[in-house]
């Protein structure tokens, strides 16, 4: 029992000092701490949202790992545009590091909130018209990004027809239950348009009055109670494994959406690098 104590306490010692690094080579077979490394190579950059570029990273390296040469990422909820502008940023980023062609696309309705329909729209907290959106401004200001307007119940389902590259990436900040639940519509769409895991953002879920009824949150739960084999899950103790100085960062809104009927689920995606593992922790 100590030496399996003595043991523990070694790897838990050798994990720390990986995810206290900030450094390293831009190696992304190497496992998570050299993705950290990306990681804040990526948020040096200017009014660059860390929540989309820690995202963005972990999409990019799965899609790299598959030999999947270009992929989408989205943001739902534009708004004035400065979350969708930080996309782009990061985006041409990761796709210099990685050799990944990364698209954007900016979902909104163009007009601020549509009008809440009852208790789970969280009326108490939003109001129709709230956070509008100067279009023509935004779009001259955009330089990737494709801006799609309207209501997400009808925007998604044409946008899961298109031809267009997996998603690796999606941010969900659309505030409202109704706009959320038909925005989660993107992860009924065929495996061709779908990362086998897509990593998440929901914004809308910490604090106030939002709760596993109302708002995002009730929205995933009963995207995850309509379909067995398509799942959105917090990813846990996420702060754990990030690098030190951005641990308290709210990585709780950090989530995936696992498409277990993809043909690519079970591929091994070089996120854990088993060798480098073992001489870290000094097992070889």
């Amino acid at each position: 029992m100590n030496i399996l104590k003595k043991v523990l306490r070694k790897a838990l010692r050798k994990t720390r000092d990986l995810l206290a690094d900030d450094s390293g080579p831009f190696d992304s077979w190497a496992g998570s701490y050299t993705l950290n490394a990306i990681f804040v190579e990526v948020v040096k950059q200017d009014r660059c949202h860390h929540q989309y570029a820690w995202g963005m990273v972990q999409g990019v390296n799965l899609a790299k790992a598959l030999g999947i040469g270009r992929v989408s990422v989205l943001e739902f909820g534009v708004a004035g545009g400065n979350g969708l502008l930080s996309l782009e940023r990061i985006a041409r980023k990761v796709q210099d590091i990685f050799g990944v062609t990364v698209d954007v696309f900016g979902f909104d309705t163009g007009i601020g909130l549509p009008k809440p329909k009852d208790h789970r729209d969280m009326p108490n907290l939003f109001s129709e018209g709230f956070f509008p959106m100067d279009a023509d401004k935004l779009k001259r200001r955009l330089e990737r990004a494709r801006l799609i307007l309207g209501d997400t119940k009808e925007t998604v389902p044409k946008f899961i027809l298109s031809d267009g590259p997996p998603v690796a990436f999606a941010s969900f900040d659309l505030d409202l239950y109704t706009s959320t639940k038909h925005a989660l519509a993107l992860f009924e769409a065929d495996h061709r348009l779908l990362l086998p895991r897509v990593h998440c953002y929901f914004d809308d879920i910490l604090g106030f009055t939002f709760g596993d009824h109302v708002g995002e949150r009730l929205a995933i739960s009963e995207f995850n109670e309509s379909h067995q084999m398509r799942k959105i899950s917090p990813i846990y103790g996420l702060r754990y494994y990030v690098p030190a100085r951005y641990s308290n960062w709210m990585w709780e809104k950090q989530y995936m959406a696992h498409i277990f009927d993809h043909p690519l689920y079970g591929n091994y995606d070089g996120s854990v690098n088993h060798e480098k593992t073992r001489m870290n922790w000094g097992l070889n």
